[in-house]
C-alpha cells in the first residue's frame, strides 16, 4: 500500500510532509478536486492497469477505499 500512497500523493500533488494514511478521509485533501481525481484515474490506469470509471469514486470516503477498489478493480479486470 506504500506505492499506492505514493501515487496518490503525486496524484493530487501533496506536500511530502503532510501525512496521509490508509484512514485519511479524501474530502479532506486539498488536492482531491476535479485534476486530482482526473490525475488519480490516469496514474491508476498506467501503473496498476485498471479503468476505473469517475462515478466510481463517489463511494469512497478513505484512502483504503479508494485501495479497495483498485483491488477490485483489478479482479473484475
Amino acid at each position: 500500500m506504500e506505492h499506492f500512497i505514493e501515487i496518490l500523493r503525486d496524484a493530487i500533488n501533496m506536500d511530502g510532509a503532510a501525512e496521509l494514511e490508509d484512514s485519511s478521509a479524501l474530502a479532506g485533501l486539498d488536492g482531491w478536486d476535479s485534476l486530482g481525481k482526473f490525475m488519480f484515474l490516469s496514474a491508476a490506469f498506467t501503473d496498476y492497469g485498471v479503468t476505473i470509471e469517475p462515478s466510481d469514486l463517489s463511494a469512497v470516503v478513505t484512502v483504503a477505499d479508494l485501495w479497495a477498489l483498485i483491488g477490485a478493480s483489478r479482479q473484475n479486470a
